[in-house]
């Protein structure tokens, strides 16, 4: 045994024995699990609960407050006095209007505001929240469906390493096979030296493309562990993708993007109203109110009462808004029109590549099993030194040619089948 293939069987005995069998979903089910992005929008969706109960309490419960203030308001020169605070200042003193100052304020006060009948103010606010929670719920799905397409694709591009490493192991096999005859031969003359170095350099070479294809097929898995953000450093052995063409839903997934869009334009109008509302609010204080600072203790009392708002006329800017609104939905329809087009096109784009692909194999398998026929024949023509080492060598290399290109094909029709159940949803 030559040393690249002490390096070969060396390399691949841990795989052997140590792989765990994993399939598609073992990944997308850990993607899913463990991408950051999603489990923010999940996150998001607390919010938005927060935010109902933000709503519920700017607008339904009781406002509280304290508030105290002190001003001082002096007259200089009032009778005698270079400074002095009092409410009935000498004629000839300095300083504000008396009548409008009362010489000061000392103030220390409990304000209570409640929403009266605002019930339907608040429903337009809920309802735009709860849009937008659908909104960034439907979000997800859209993270959600990239992510098993990115997962999918590679697990069909890594699988087909595994398919290329099955068949070219049965060629090193056959060649393998093959040599202890031709070393015969060799010695007893009816083949040439030549003719047993050039089935060991193909053995060499294929042996060579072997290990290739397993740094390739190691590589894959590393990404899928990253796609899948897995820290596991157990060695997988992929089993065979199980993909197949998805019924069409019931409503695409673009049809409801377009329609909530849609929804958070008109609710972003109906909260845009509310300011067009009339607003009746009950308001209280009580506590300390006073231009005395003497008089103090005497000046506590308590005040309510109702404020009103109608709003009568801002320039039309109510008009002008769902004007803007307006083109922003033209705007969305348009949208929406081309991305209808767009999937319907990349649909029968994917159904065209499958049939495409699928009659490509079917003539690959009819290709291969006559050249498994012509190789059966070969091999115990070249025992018998009927043909040289060379027909057989060219005989197994379009063989492999033509098994690379079979994984080729299938591998076309598994990532066309997951483009197509990508886009039909």
């Amino acid at each position: 045994m030559n040393k690249l293939c002490l390096v070969v069987v060396f390399y691949l005995l841990p795989f052997l024995l140590w792989a765990q069998n994993k399939n598609a979903v073992y990944f997308i089910t850990e993607g899913l699990k463990n991408n950051p992005t999603l489990t923010e929008n999940t996150n998001l969706q607390q919010f938005f609960q927060i935010q109902n109960d933000i709503i519920t309490a700017q607008n339904k419960k009781p406002q509280v407050n304290f508030t105290a203030d002190y001003i001082f308001t002096p007259f200089f020169f009032n009778n005698g006095h270079i400074i002095s605070i009092t409410p009935n200042p000498s004629a000839k003193a300095y300083g504000y209007d008396a009548g409008l100052s009362n010489g000061g304020l000392y103030a220390g006060q409990l304000n209570v505001a409640i929403p009266l009948f605002n019930n339907a103010l608040i429903k337009p606010l809920y309802d735009q929240n709860k849009i937008q929670a659908s909104i960034s719920a439907f979000s997800r799905k859209q993270l959600e469906q990239d992510l098993k397409k990115l997962i999918i694709d590679q697990y069909i591009i890594t699988y087909q390493f595994k398919q290329q490493k099955e068949y070219l192991q049965k060629i090193i096999d056959q060649l393998e096979s093959r040599k202890p005859y031709v070393t015969a031969l060799v010695k007893q003359g009816l083949l040439q030296q030549n003719d047993y170095l050039l089935l060991d350099i193909q053995q060499t070479t294929s042996r060579n493309d072997l290990l290739q294809l397993q740094f390739a097929y190691n590589n894959g898995v590393g990404l899928l562990k990253n796609l899948a953000a897995i820290a596991d450093t157990t060695i997988f052995d992929l089993e065979p993708p199980d993909i197949s063409l998805q019924p069409a839903p019931a409503e695409y997934y673009y049809a409801q993007k377009f329609r909530l869009d849609s929804l958070n334009l008109l609710a972003q109008q109906n909260v845009f109203n509310l300011k067009y509302k009339t607003q009746v609010n009950a308001i209280g204080s009580t506590g300390i109110y006073s231009s005395d600072f003497s008089n103090l203790d005497h000046n506590i009392g308590l005040s309510a009462g109702v404020h009103l708002l109608i709003p009568i006329y801002d320039g039309k800017q109510k008009k002008l808004n769902e004007r803007q609104n307006n083109i922003l939905l033209t705007n969305q329809q348009a949208y929406r029109n081309n991305a209808a087009l767009l999937q319907q096109n990349n649909i029968r784009n994917a159904k065209q590549q499958i049939m495409q692909w699928r009659q490509t194999i079917v003539l690959l398998d009819l290709q291969i099993q006559k050249q498994e026929l012509l190789l059966d024949i070969i091999k115990d023509k070249v025992i018998k030194g009927q043909v040289t080492v060379m027909d057989y060598v060219h005989a197994l290399q379009d063989y492999a040619i033509t098994e690379k290109n079979k994984a080729l094909a299938t591998t076309n029709v598994l990532l066309y089948t997951n483009q197509y159940n990508y886009y039909n949803w």
